[in-house]
């Protein structure tokens, strides 16, 4: 599309402000998730300039996630370091396959409480991991673990009174978090263009460098060390015939195409600009961005809400804000890597545990609607997460969700209401099958004689035929007591079994009935 003389410095503006937001958090996705900062950095780069260019909605910034990176860390602690690039190709090319069969809209089917459950306990997880990083301390082995061992991390980091190293960090990144909570609530909008994300590294890295802070920095190599897995086809070659790795490389593609699903979802809707997108395009474009980053052994590419909500806020309606910041990200690693290693890593982990709190803070809001059920099945995928593992926690939360949809597919309620004297009303509600057969004739026992009953077929959504003929038996066995109200089912998609037979000619009908 054209850009305009007015539009060019505001995307220009917005590529420079995704640069400085999007290096630092590449760089401490890499170190949540075990691997060097260079295969962030690596990752941030093809996710804006590859996935980028291919993608159908211009203001979707793609690149390395902290909640992917969390789920990516139990993945390479399980299978070994060595894993990632198969793990990664293998999730790029099952999202490529998706998008090329044009079945990307089988994502539209998951579970909404599933999801929001997953990305409510990537938050939770962030948080916990990070804060403990965050304070100079090591990491517990659950999400649960973690959490219990806050108030103990907090109490030897911080409540202190002698400082070392180890306390000067966790100082640190305490002042961080504090500044990118605070930096929020400045009144004068003139401050608040720049992300609190990057005015907390800022001051941190600033701190560090004129104070000379004894804390551990990020370290980077003189060269980027990208290593195509095809320079060693054994090594390129073996994890590919692990059915391990297939399970886990699904999984991963599974929860990378569910969030890039939902920050489409969400950006489209915060945008003015409703210009719609085809969701089979932007499978493509970041499977073919993943496929890239498993050959090179980079970290996997999402479509990430905090920089395409950046993005958006920023006046951005094209792609050169995503490009540009990759092509910025390439030339700052190049040109001035040492200034990149004044950024202390506990800062990384406070900004990172800021980014976890905003991010479950915005699910809790988007699903306050939720019904109670979906919220149940949210809180349980959650839990479920935090005290086993994010793979463990999102495959019982998936069987949760299809149990409940079983029950609803098979439930019947059967309630019998009194509506005045003489008159009763039975209420089917569900799925009246040959299953629930011993409640119904029991409900129908029940039934006192001596007053009308009305069977209300209004709220049922499917009835087989040994349901539908103990109804008509009774019909016929008490006539002038016993009305079936066929006309309201009649009027309900699917029950067109009601039009055909004997049982085509509708009863007697109450007009409270209709």
């Amino acid at each position: 599309m054209a850009i305009s003389k007015k539009q060019l410095p505001l995307e220009l503006t917005a590529g420079i402000l995704l640069f400085f937001v999007a290096l630092p958090l590449n760089i401490g996705v890499a170190i949540a998730s075990g691997v060097s900062p260079e295969q962030g950095i690596i990752s941030g780069l093809i996710g804006a300039v590859v996935a980028g260019s291919l993608s159908g909605c211009g203001i979707l910034v793609s690149g390395p996630d902290a909640g992917i990176g969390v789920l990516l860390l139990e993945m390479l602690t399980k299978h070994g370091i060595a894993s990632i690039g198969a793990l990664v190709t293998i999730a790029g090319l099952i999202q490529l396959a998706i998008g090329l069969s044009k079945t990307s809209h089988w994502f539209r089917m998951v579970s909404p409480a599933v999801v929001n459950g997953m990305l409510a306990g990537m938050g939770l997880l962030i948080i916990c991991t990070q804060f403990h990083i965050m304070l100079d301390d090591s990491p517990k082995d659950t999400g649960l673990a973690n959490l219990i061992a806050i108030p103990y991390a907090i109490k030897n980091g911080l409540l202190v009174s002698e400082m070392n190293a180890h306390h000067i960090a966790a100082l640190l990144g305490a002042v961080t978090i504090t500044i990118a909570c605070l930096w929020k609530r400045i009144p004068h909008k003139a401050f608040r263009f720049a992300p609190p994300a990057l005015i907390a590294i800022l001051a941190a890295s600033l701190a560090t460098f004129f104070l000379n802070l004894p804390v551990q920095k990020v370290s980077l190599p003189d060269t980027l060390n990208v290593t195509f897995l095809s320079s060693n086809f054994n090594n390129f070659a073996k994890p590919f015939l692990d059915p391990q790795i297939w399970m886990s490389a699904s999984i991963l593609a599974l929860v990378l195409s569910a969030q890039t699903t939902i920050t489409l979802n969400a950006i489209e809707s915060l945008s003015t600009i409703k210009r719609g997108y085809k969701l089979d395009r932007e499978f493509i474009a970041q499977g073919t961005g993943n496929l890239l980053c498993g050959v090179v052994g980079a970290l996997p590419v999402v479509g990430v809400l905090l920089r395409s909500v950046t993005n958006l806020q920023s006046g951005a309606q094209t792609k050169i804000p995503n490009i540009l910041h990759g092509v910025l990200m390439l030339v700052a690693i190049i040109a001035f890597p040492k200034l990149l290693e004044y950024m202390p890593t506990a800062a990384l982990a406070a900004v990172l545990v800021y980014i976890g709190f905003n991010m479950t803070q915005q699910i809790w809001q988007r699903t306050k609607p939720f019904m109670k059920e979906e919220k149940i099945i949210m809180l349980l995928t959650v839990v479920a997460i935090m005290v086993t593992n994010l793979f463990t926690g999102i495959i019982i939360g998936l069987c949760m969700a299809a149990a409940k949809e079983l029950y609803q597919l098979t439930h019947l309620s059967i309630k019998i209401h009194q509506v005045h004297e003489g008159v009763a009303i039975l209420q089917l509600a569900g799925a009246a099958t040959f299953l629930h057969l011993p409640r119904l004739v029991s409900a129908l026992e029940e039934w006192e004689e001596s007053q009308e009953l009305h069977v209300r077929l209004d709220r049922v959504t499917y009835i087989d035929h040994g349901c539908l003929q103990t109804l008509v038996e009774w019909e016929a066995k008490h006539k002038g007591k016993f009305f079936i109200d066929w006309e309201n089912a009649q009027t309900l998609p699917g029950q067109n079994i009601f039009n055909t037979g004997e049982w085509a000619t509708p009863s007697k009908s109450m007009e409270y009935s209709k």
